[in-house]
């Protein structure tokens, strides 16, 4: 008996991280469907992790156009260079998994981590502490990658 998508994913995502995140990433992305197998969507997963990395960076891109005071912009600067490097890694990591080359994509998605972990540590380091603009998508990006990371175990 042939399995469903939905079948796919819910059996996958079972044995994640975090079950709920990733059933409803994968059911609210429409090439979930035409997805296969396991590896087909971890690839949809780092794909969206990429679009949510390319979005961190875009705001803190127009963040800094803006007048602030020095601090604010050197952290939203260090959080800019980190979430470029989480682009490059995660467009890495997607072509290492293509090669089916899981402990170099493993590493990138653990670079990934570090990197959003990073940009949220900048706006500690000084008192009194700034708010961070990046904090809800960041957090959401850090626990994406986590995700992400049990599934590239699961392969």
């Amino acid at each position: 008996m042939a399995h469903s998508c939905g079948d796919l994913i819910n059996d996958f995502c079972k044995k994640s991280t975090n079950n709920k995140l990733c059933v409803d990433s994968l059911r609210a992305d429409p090439r979930s469907s035409s997805a296969a197998d396991k590896k087909g969507l971890t690839l949809i997963m780092l794909q969206l992790s990429l679009a949510k990395a390319n979005d961190i960076y875009n705001q803190a891109l127009i963040l800094l156009k803006q007048p602030m005071e020095p601090i604010l912009k050197q952290c939203i600067q260090i959080c800019r260079d980190n979430y470029a490097l989480a682009v490059v890694d995660l467009k890495d990591s997607i072509k290492y998994l293509d090669e089916t080359d899981l402990h170099i994509a493993k590493t990138d998605v653990n670079s990934v981590i570090s990197f959003s972990v990073t940009c949220e540590e900048s706006f500690t380091e000084w008192h009194p502490i700034r708010k961070d603009p990046f904090k809800k998508k960041s957090d959401t990006f850090f626990n994406f990658n986590v995700l992400i990371l049990s599934l590239l175990d699961l392969l």
